[in-house]
Parts: structure tokens; C-alpha cells; sequence
């Protein structure tokens, strides 16, 4: 049961102090190329000048920034600390592994008990190859459809990394490069019958067909079967993109969760609970031919990495945190949902559960009249959002997760004291 929410709230929290983000993004923009290392993460990201830049440290679904304020975490690594802050499973697995080193002169025994362990729990898994970044595996999955089939596009569905197959109308990148990828939007139901078509169309130039879900609605398993069966009867490979969604959805990622299997998956984020690591799972004829391929990482097999994944994957596999996640993630869904109403503005929280993404409005210029303001208001309050997709760890808490309905009461009604929803 949901706790009461208080609808008329004290609408003044203080301001946040933050100096010593401030320095040392006056820093950063002398040193950093791009200020940081993801551009999910830069402050015109979140709400410039409202919004802590750094944070000093984490612990279970907390974080404090570098003046000292404390938040409740929801941007959680960008999806990747799906154990939360600082786990005790995490924390082991380093100390226990890091007096035998960190990455040996040749392959160490984890890469095959990860492996292993990664086949049972991922359907189709039968073979695996580790690397560090998911933009990394998907790649290596393209080149390796490509090889498969004989075939050079591909259609790619949703963000599947930084390299130039997906990024082609992006400085830097051959424009040549948007002749071989067909990318295909999934946001409403009318686009579903576009992508069905065009892999009808072009099917004898495909590859394969990479999706990433859309995350502000739940797909339709009955379509993805419909993509499915019409990669397989013109011989496209069927890549699901689990980068975000893998160890959130099901302990068996989409597939579990869909009902439909795919010929590969890639993994990251989750995969090792924030540790750099991903991988390529999926039929062992198909990742058989990995080894004719140039795909070769030094760092594939770093074994801090690894010993943490398999921490990860038995604490998924073992204890019924996916399922908690879901469970909190309606929590705040619903919480969320029924304050905005009562108070009469258009935030919902839509798509999956663990994935809970808060949006004013379809139109991404109209959300975003709303979103910085907003997650503002929450920092101001002790909670830390992006301004669409967010993440449910295994380390938050009801109690957490009825502070941050409240918080979202005070911070709509203070943003509709302001006059924010009247235009």
C-alpha cells in the first residue's frame, strides 16, 4: 500500500549549494575534451546551474555530490549500477580477486566460469565473447551478420552506441556509411508496421535487424514474434540490443520477458553491476564464426570485471531482486501517476517498471518546456533524476520510493504555483 501524500507541501526547499561542482567544472572545461566521458552525463543534460556536476560517492540507492548533498539515486551509472551504490557482492568480489591481478598474460579460468554461467541464464546462449563497452558488442554482432550472411546493411532500432554504423549522420563519420543502415523508430504503434515492411523490402540486403526497446512504451510481444519469424524465414539475423534492459526485464532479459527468442543478444550496464565489461551471447553456429573475424579486445578479459559479473549474475540469479525491482517500479509509477492527476499536470510515468521514464509530453520539445524545471525541483528535494529515462536498483527501498512520490507532489505543485502549466 502506497503511503499518504501530503498535496499542499511547504513549496520552498532551500537552494542547493553548489560551489564545488562549480569549480570543478570550470576545470574540466579546460582539461576534458567534451567536459566528460559520456554526454549523458554533461549538465545540459539535467537543469545547468540547478544540478549537482559531480558527485563524491555512493552507497545502496544514495549518492553525495561534491558539496555534500545527499540525493536518493535514480540515474543509477546510467542504468549500469542495477545492484546499486557500493554492494557488498561487488565490494567482495574485487577484494577477493585483485591479489591474483587484474589481467593476465593469457586467458584466466573466469572467462569460462562466466561464460558458463551466462549460458544457463540467457536463452539461446551457447556461446559467449566479452568485451568492455555496449556500443563494443553490438558492433562485433554487425560485423559478425555480416560475415554470417554474406550481406552488408542492417537495421538498427533505438541507441546502439557511438560507432559509425548508427551514427552516420554525425560529424566525423563517411556519409557514404547511411547507404548500409536502414534506423528505424519504435516509439508508437504506427511505426511497427514500417519496420515489418521494410525488412519484407530488403530483406536480400540484410543482415541483420539490432534492437534496442523503446522505453517510454511496452512492445507488444505478439510483434516482436512478427519481426521475429520474418528475420528467420528470409534468413536476417534477429539481434536484441539489452544493453539497458538485460538483468532488469527478466533474469533471461527479453527474451524471458517477450516470449520470443533472438539469434544473439548483447549485454552491458547490469551485466557486472558497473564494472566495464559486455558480451555477445547467443547460438553457437552463428558465434562459431567469431573466431574467422578481426574482433579482438586486450581488455575482454579483465578479471575484476569478470569476477564481478558472476557476483551479479548469482545475486540475479539467486534472490528475487528483478522481480523487487519491477515491484518498486510500479510503486512509482502509480504514486507517481496518481499525484500528478490530483494536482492536475501532464507528467506520467510510462514504459517498463524498472525503467520508469517521466515525461510531460509525447513531443520531445514540448517535454522538455516541463523536464528541467522539474528534476531542479527534485534535487532541490533530495532526488536525483534524468529528465526522461530513469532506473530501479536492488538497493532502493519503499520508504525511498514514497519520499520520491512526495517529492514529485511538492515539486509539481510548486511548478504550478509558478504558473509552469498555464501556457
Amino acid at each position: 500500500m502506497n503511503a499518504p501524500v501530503n498535496i499542499k507541501p511547504d513549496l520552498n526547499p532551500p537552494e542547493l549549494d553548489l560551489r564545488c561542482s562549480e569549480e570543478l567544472a570550470a576545470r574540466a572545461k579546460t582539461r576534458v575534451a567534451g567536459f566528460t566521458q559520456s554526454m549523458m552525463k554533461r549538465p545540459d543534460q539535467f537543469a545547468p546551474g540547478r544540478f549537482p556536476i559531480y558527485l563524491e560517492q555512493g552507497n545502496g540507492a544514495e549518492v553525495t555530490d561534491v558539496d555534500g548533498n545527499l540525493y536518493v539515486d535514480y540515474v543509477c551509472g546510467l542504468g549500469a549500477n542495477t545492484l546499486g551504490h557500493n554492494h557488498p557482492a561487488v565490494t567482495k568480489a574485487i577484494q577477493d580477486s585483485l591479489q591474483r591481478g587484474i589481467i593476465h598474460s593469457l586467458p584466466a579460468p573466469i572467462e569460462v566460469d562466466v561464460a558458463d554461467l551466462l549460458c544457463e541464464i540467457i536463452p539461446n546462449g551457447e556461446h559467449v565473447r566479452f568485451f568492455k563497452t555496449g556500443a563494443d558488442a553490438n558492433s562485433a554482432a554487425v560485423r559478425l551478420a555480416r560475415a554470417v550472411t554474406g550481406r552488408e546493411k542492417i537495421v538498427t532500432v533505438g541507441y546502439n552506441g557511438w560507432h559509425d554504423h548508427y551514427q552516420f549522420d554525425t560529424p566525423g563519420v563517411p556519409a557514404v556509411l547511411q547507404d548500409y543502415t536502414f534506423r528505424m523508430p519504435l516509439f508508437t504503434p504506427a511505426d511497427e508496421a514500417p519496420l515489418l515492411d521494410l525488412v519484407k523490402q530488403h530483406h536480400a540486403e540484410l543482415a541483420l535487424v539490432l534492437l534496442s526497446v523503446p522505453y517510454n512504451r511496452v512492445l507488444n510481444a505478439e510483434f516482436l514474434q512478427q519481426l521475429r519469424e520474418l528475420c528467420r524465414q528470409h534468413d536476417v539475423l534477429f539481434v536484441i540490443d539489452e544493453v539497458v534492459t538485460g538483468f532488469r526485464l527478466a533474469l533471461g532479459g527479453a527474451q524471458e520477458f517477450f516470449g520470443v527468442d533472438a539469434d544473439l543478444v548483447t549485454l552491458s550496464k547490469g551485466i557486472a553491476a558497473g564494472m566495464p565489461l559486455s558480451a555477445v551471447v547467443g547460438r553457437a553456429d552463428l558465434m562459431g564464426e567469431m573466431e574467422k573475424l578481426q574482433v579482438s579486445t586486450t581488455f575482454g578479459g579483465e578479471m575484476l570485471s569478470l569476477e564481478v559479473c558472476r557476483a551479479a549474475l548469482c545475486t540475479y540469479r539467486d534472490t528475487d531482486g528483478i522481480a523487487r525491482m519491477a515491484e518498486l517500479g510500479r510503486r512509482l509509477r502509480d504514486g507517481v501517476n496518481r499525484v500528478s492527476a490530483q494536482i492536475g499536470t501532464p507528467l506520467k510515468v510510462v514504459g517498463y517498471d524498472p525503467i520508469p521514464m517521466f515525461l510531460f509530453a509525447p513531443n520531445p520539445q514540448e517535454h522538455l518546456r516541463f523536464a528541467p524545471d522539474f528534476i531542479a525541483g527534485m534535487a532541490r528535494r533530495g532526488v536525483l533524476l534524468r529528465r526522461e529515462v530513469n532506473f530501479i536498483s536492488l538497493a532502493h527501498t519503499e520508504a525511498q520510493i514514497d519520499a520520491t512520490i512526495q517529492a514529485t507532489a511538492e515539486t509539481l505543485t510548486e511548478m504550478q504555483a509558478n504558473g509552469f502549466f498555464d501556457q
